[in-house]
């Protein structure tokens, strides 16, 4: 049980030394693909990815930010809990950006920790590499919450 809950804490914890944060562990994709690539049944509404993938992306950031949607809120928190994640981890997620990429846009649940970095560095209009984890799918979109980022070129 220490194993898990170590292992949670590290997916979610972000380093106090930048240096520290492991960028290796996150696949270079473009967030299209890694939705065109799931197959998930129609008929589901909720789908949690227990793997826990971790993707490298470059997107847009469009200056936009709101609170976490009610249902991607509540998606969150029984994610949290299928997951055995302690329940604290739900609270993590106050916020999501917008972001494009393509012809895409995306709201992606950021770690309260990062949100005022976040605002302070990056400019909307902005590239971004963002660091973020699939959760899942709620009513069959995506669910990828940001771990870390950094801007292009900064």
């Amino acid at each position: 049980m220490r194993a898990i809950l170590l292992l949670a804490f590290l997916i979610f914890a972000r380093p106090a030394l930048g240096g520290e944060f492991d960028y290796g562990a996150y696949e270079t994709a473009q967030l299209d693909k890694v939705a065109a690539g799931l197959e998930i049944d129609p008929r589901v509404n909720y789908w949690f990815d227990a793997a826990h993938p971790k993707y490298h992306t470059i997107a847009t950031f469009t200056g936009n930010k709101r609170v976490v949607a009610a249902g991607v809120k509540t998606y969150i928190g029984k994610w949290v809990g299928t997951m055995g994640h302690p329940s604290a981890y739900a609270e993590m997620f106050q916020s999501e950006i917008e972001v494009t990429q393509g012809s895409g846009t995306y709201w992606l649940p950021i770690q309260q920790q990062l949100v005022a970095p976040f605002d302070q560095e990056v400019p909307a209009g902005a590239e971004v590499h963002l660091y973020v984890l699939l959760m899942g799918t709620y009513n069959h979109v995506p669910v990828f919450a940001v771990s870390e980022f950094n801007v292009v070129g900064g």
